[in-house]
């Protein structure tokens, strides 16, 4: 009997490379609904790729990075010893040790990882095929390259969170208003955000349009003190409401989905926004947009990472993974940037 074609994806983190490794597996799912997949993930990150009655959107192996990494791979390998056969190929999206460590537990004839371009941390010593680089630098076109090297390439990525109604009637119900401007103003890397000045005068730009601004974020102390003083300048200007720390990862989706327009830096947010379709436009300095940006729309970033770049490698060619190392750097962005950018896709979606 022949065996059920399986793929096994590493991708453990961060939140924002997990969904759009997302995308992949539900690109996957569709195009190849016969192919058994198995997605390894960092258990910070599962929740929000579960529905609401804690089914696996994806078939999922939640890892424990707060363990040894000793125990990580002895729970890994208890997770797969239940399967018959070795998977058809592995698709190591990440090149930390970490994962090169996790990949050893993983049964199969072909182990495939990135190339010398993209290849980091010693991962080439614990792969068997090489993917070559696409054209396109985006880190998502990267992972459908692992797709199609193993043959099963995808046209387009698919996002599918299976949001429960009640979860996005519920945003709709705190909200409360046909115009939602959310405002993510945090990164998990405090260097890729923007100025709180800049949130403010954002925010209330915002105000002045009619629309109801809405604050979402995680629970750091960073994080409420950046939403809690926009939220003081801001209150009495126009509708806001400071959601910071107060919701689950399927939470920030039901609001993400329901808002008409998102500003964020480069964060998870901002990834699972342009995945729910929902025009974002993302802030860079620190790193390539064209690398890290939100897929679905890329039009609409601000940036200012090519300039800075090339006046620190004084006009050499930019690596692909080279960050800006100048510390302020996303300072560098202007008030008037961010707002002819918000005006253009309150024009081009009809906002």
């Amino acid at each position: 009997m022949e065996q059920q074609p399986s793929l096994c994806v590493l991708r453990l983190s961060a939140l924002g490379d997990c969904i759009n490794a997302f995308g992949l597996l539900g690109g996957l799912k569709r195009t190849y609904p016969q192919l058994e997949l198995c997605w390894i993930i960092d258990q910070r990150f599962a929740p929000l790729f579960c529905d609401e009655h804690g089914h696996d959107l994806i078939p999922l192996i939640r890892l424990n990075f707060k363990q040894s990494l000793f125990k990580v791979h002895s729970d890994l390998k208890q997770a797969l010893k239940d399967k018959q056969e070795p998977f058809t190929a592995l698709l190591n999206l990440q090149t930390s040790l970490k994962a090169s460590i996790c990949s050893l537990a993983i049964k199969t004839p072909h182990k495939y990882g990135y190339d010398a371009q993209r290849s980091r941390e010693g991962q080439r010593l614990f792969v068997n095929e090489i993917v070559p680089s696409p054209e396109n630098p985006h880190v998502l076109a990267g992972f459908m390259a692992f797709a199609a090297a193993c043959g099963y390439p995808i046209a387009e990525p698919v996002w599918d969170f299976q949001l429960d109604p009640y979860v996005i009637d519920k945003a709709r119900c705190v909200v409360a208003h046909e115009k939602v401007f959310a405002l993510c103003p945090c990164s998990a890397v405090a260097s890729k955000n923007w100025t709180t000045e800049g949130y403010i005068k954002l925010t209330q730009y915002a105000q002045s349009k009619g629309m109801c601004v809405v604050l979402l974020g995680g629970n750091s102390a960073l994080e409420r003190e950046v939403c809690n003083t926009i939220e003081q300048e801001c209150q009495h200007e126009g509708q806001l409401i400071n959601l910071c720390g107060k919701t689950s990862l399927r939470e920030l989706a039901g609001f993400l989905s329901v808002a008409k327009l998102v500003v964020s830096p480069d964060s998870g947010s901002m990834h699972l926004a342009a995945a729910l379709g929902t025009p974002v436009i993302g802030l860079f300095a620190r790193h390539d947009e064209q690398r890290v940006g939100p897929w679905n729309f890329m039009d609409l970033n601000v940036s200012v990472y090519h300039k800075l770049a090339q006046q620190e490698l004084k006009g050499k060619p930019v690596p692909w993974r080279y960050r800006v190392r100048t510390p302020d750097a996303m300072s560098k962005i202007s008030v008037e940037q961010v707002l002819n950018a918000f005006d253009r896709a309150l024009a081009r979606y009809r906002i």
